[in-house]
């Protein structure tokens, strides 16, 4: 990866992020609900991409 490529993926990283966190919320509006089966799934789709993000990270990590 050149300094480039890194950048925008960075970009794109920050960009997940904060469609996680807006999910995040959703999630806390279906716990309000008490759509707690809702908020489950989704809790379970923000984990895996968290965990997604993270190895992305881990790979621009060890490129620097």
């Amino acid at each position: 990866m050149n300094k480039q490529e890194i950048y925008q993926e960075i970009q794109k990283i920050l960009h997940e992020i904060n469609d996680i966190s807006k999910s995040l919320s959703s999630s806390r509006e279906f716990i309000s609900e008490d759509s707690n089966k809702r908020a489950q799934v989704r809790l379970a789709e923000i984990e895996s991409d968290l965990q997604t993000i993270a190895g992305r990270i881990a790979k621009i990590n060890s490129v620097l």
